[in-house]
């Protein structure tokens, strides 16, 4: 009968412990509006004071010419994000290249999203596996 205090104690702090504010998001790092943040697949940044969590959802295409290469072109990479605004979720795509086929930023629900930049940048001795990218994006209220 000593163990049956004790097991309930236990319950109670394995409970609480797990508890947590329903207004405060999880990922795998924060952000702050204005500053540029790095994005990787597979990985999803939060700014909790907005209620935001964005991620990458793929690389739909990289054309972009390498760096050891003469082009006619500069390129463009496509890329797929996911954005939840406070619960509601948002699928849309930037380009490396920028410009008026190729946006590189969009205006979602009152915030401006720009790709800044996408890593590496290709090479034509190597590809570059889907798990290797990384998105330099800034994020600003409009």
């Amino acid at each position: 009968m000593k163990t049956l205090p004790f097991i309930f104690a236990l319950l109670l702090v394995l409970f609480l412990s797990n508890c947590s504010k329903d207004n405060e998001l999880t990922g795998d790092s924060t952000f702050k509006l204005n500053d540029t943040l790095e994005l990787a697949i597979d990985k999803s940044a939060i700014n909790n004071e907005e209620q935001l969590t964005i991620s990458i959802d793929s690389v739909l295409s990289d054309s972009r010419c390498p760096s050891d290469a003469i082009c006619v072109w500069e390129g463009n990479a496509e890329v797929r994000f996911l954005l939840n605004n406070d619960g509601k979720k948002t699928k849309f795509i930037l380009n490396s290249h920028g410009g008026d086929n190729y946006p590189s930023d969009t205006v979602i629900a009152g915030y401006n999203i720009e790709l800044v930049a996408l890593r590496p940048y290709p090479v034509s001795t190597s590809k570059i596996s889907n798990s290797e990218y990384v998105a330099d994006l800034l994020i600003k209220k409009e």
